[in-house]
């Protein structure tokens, strides 16, 4: 019996710490750009990424290489870069970090020409790890995103 209540008390006592560092985060983080062209946004997109001490990895189409070069979606890019020192750091904690790297976010203009920046929350794929050594990292990567997105979006 004593067990038992031990158990419990434990397991209350980790899902409380859990929900303590978790914070509800979202999933999608996402910046609407008005006025800006999908080359526009991608130009200010890569010039806020060396602004904020990373490297510029690459670009695609959603669809590359899924099908044929003319027939790629020309209104989705997936833009991606990389911090290497941040991302050192991170796959030393958890290798399984490697889901989330190199960092990447997703150019998108609408039927109406509008266009939308979105990332995936770092913060939020960090509970799904149930890593807490590794979650401070993963807030600190999505106040770099959220700041990249802000100059972005000014």
């Amino acid at each position: 019996m004593l067990r038992t209540i031990t158990r419990l008390a434990l397991l209350l006592l980790l899902t409380v710490a859990r929900s303590a560092y978790a914070a509800d985060e979202v999933p999608i983080l996402i910046r609407n750009l008005p006025g800006y062209s999908l080359d526009q946004a991608n130009a200010a997109l890569i010039s806020a990424i060396t602004n904020h001490n990373y490297t510029f990895v690459r670009q695609q189409a959603a669809d590359a290489r899924l099908v044929p070069q003319v027939l790629e979606g020309r209104k989705v890019r997936i833009v991606y870069f990389c911090n290497f020192a941040k991302m050192e750091r991170a796959l030393n904690i958890d290798v399984r970090a490697a889901q989330m790297l190199p960092c990447r976010f997703t150019l998108v203009e609408a039927e109406n020409g509008s266009v939308s920046l979105i990332a995936i929350n770092p913060a939020w794929l960090s509970e799904g790890l149930n890593n807490p050594l590794l979650h401070p990292d993963c807030l600190e990567l999505k106040r770099d995103y959220l700041s990249i997105m802000d100059e972005v979006s000014l």
